[in-house]
């Protein structure tokens, strides 16, 4: 299904995001939270903007945390670390803020993080996947690539060897939880998941394109009228709703 919409600006207040952190394995957390009501994870990888947009919209109505791994964002970035353990270090922050069930979302590289969070604990009651192909990717060549990459931190690397140590196929399939894979249709990765998509169906995956979006605006850092769009679409919609 292809969402086009012309949503009208909320009106909201700005919502005061908290700063806090845990500690996992000796390296720091750090995370945000606002609001009240379910609970939704973002999961973030760099410190600017300091927060998503998206974050005082979903904080209107949801508890919103913004989870930033250890390597990423305004973490703590030790120089050895298991950067594959972001599941462990999303529940250490939800069992300090005494959450059970929430809701896990990533964008781009951190969509790839949520999967890790989703397919380690059914406490995630539904997993959001935007900008992101979840399979087959990084392919053996983008990790050649990534290996000679100079300027490429650490962390980085890391993590997509930790992520490509699982069959995404059988995690999907295996995840009970509700799954939306979302992508505007101006992304260049839009013929790639167009051919994935009877794959993602059959890993009980639904799909989800935004008319007229790209890579940068139908993510979590645009402010204008894109990441609106994709948030009252996907939010405003039962979570487990059916679009294909």
């Amino acid at each position: 299904m292809i969402m086009s919409m012309n949503p009208q600006p909320e009106r909201s207040t700005e919502l005061a995001l908290q700063t806090r952190s845990v500690q996992v394995d000796g390296a720091r957390v750090a995370y945000r939270v606002a609001g009240e009501g379910p609970v939704i994870v973002l999961i973030k990888n760099s410190k600017h903007p300091v927060d998503f947009p998206v974050a005082q919209l979903l904080a209107s109505n949801y508890r919103t945390l913004q989870i930033h791994p250890v390597g990423f964002g305004a973490s703590d970035r030790p120089p050895v670390y298991d950067f594959g353990s972001i599941d462990r270090q999303v529940l250490t922050v939800l069992d300090e803020e005494q959450i059970d069930d929430f809701v896990v979302w990533g964008f781009s590289q951190t969509a790839s993080m949520a999967a890790l969070v989703a397919r380690a604990t059914t406490r995630a009651s539904a997993f959001i996947a935007g900008g992101a192909e979840l399979i087959g990717h990084p392919s053996d060549a983008d990790m050649r690539r990534l290996e000679r990459e100079p300027r490429l931190p650490v962390a980085s690397l890391e993590f997509w060897r930790a992520y490509r140590r699982y069959d995404w196929h059988h995690e999907l399939r295996r995840m009970q939880q509700p799954k939306l894979v979302y992508l505007g249709t101006h992304d260049p990765r839009i013929r790639k998941l167009r051919r994935l998509t009877p794959t993602l169906r059959g890993c009980g995956c639904d799909y989800l394109e935004f008319e007229g979006l790209d890579h940068t605006t139908s993510g979590f850092s645009d402010a204008a009228a894109g990441g609106q769009l994709t948030t009252s679409a996907i939010m405003g919609a039962p979570i487990n709703i059916r679009v294909m």
